[in-house]
């Protein structure tokens, strides 16, 4: 009875475990071909694929142009700047800063009140928009002639950003653009 248990018991294990081949055989597996070995596009293709390349990355970037906010080189609009150093200096920028008003649709626009030194008490205030110097005055220490001067810069200064924004729009046109040849 053990040599029948036994005889099945052998035949199992010489089922379960495979022979294997003393020299397994040596087959040259496809080696993959560089991209300096394959075959050149033809000059043909080669243009066809750049066009429709150039094409896509057109596209992409007129699509991401169009989402993106215009661009803006301070994130604050419509700055009024204080270098003054006199007391004099001070109030007309106080009468100046009260007075202003920016006009509708401004946009960025940056106005600094400048003070330089004059002959006797007189100073002399320059007023620049978007580094333009617009206006260069004497400046006596009176409060009529403060407010008075203030008025007119305020004025001057709003006609100055009115103006270069209805230029600017002017330019953006697609009338406006020109070839680049004279």
């Amino acid at each position: 009875m053990l040599g029948l248990l036994a005889a099945p018991a052998a035949s199992a294990q010489q089922k379960a475990v495979p022979a294997k081949p003393a020299n397994p055989p040596t087959t040259a597996a496809p080696r993959p071909e560089r991209e300096s070995e394959a075959a050149p596009l033809p000059a043909k293709k080669l243009e066809e694929a750049l066009q429709l390349l150039l094409k896509a990355t057109a596209k992409d970037s007129a699509t991401q142009n169009s989402r993106q906010r215009p661009f803006r080189p301070t994130e604050i609009e419509g700055l009024v700047v204080d270098q003054t150093i006199t007391k004099v200096g001070h109030d007309f920028y106080d009468a100046f800063f009260t007075l202003w008003e920016a006009p509708a649709n401004a946009g960025d626009y940056t106005i600094i009140i400048r003070e330089k030194p004059a002959r006797g008490i007189n100073i002399l205030i320059s007023v620049e928009v978007n580094e333009n110097e617009l206006l260069e005055l004497p400046l006596q220490p009176k409060l009529e002639v403060i407010e008075e001067t203030a008025t007119y810069a305020v004025g001057v200064a709003a006609d100055y950003v009115i103006n270069s924004r209805n230029v600017s729009q002017q330019l953006e046109t697609g009338d406006q653009a020109g070839s680049g040849i004279f």
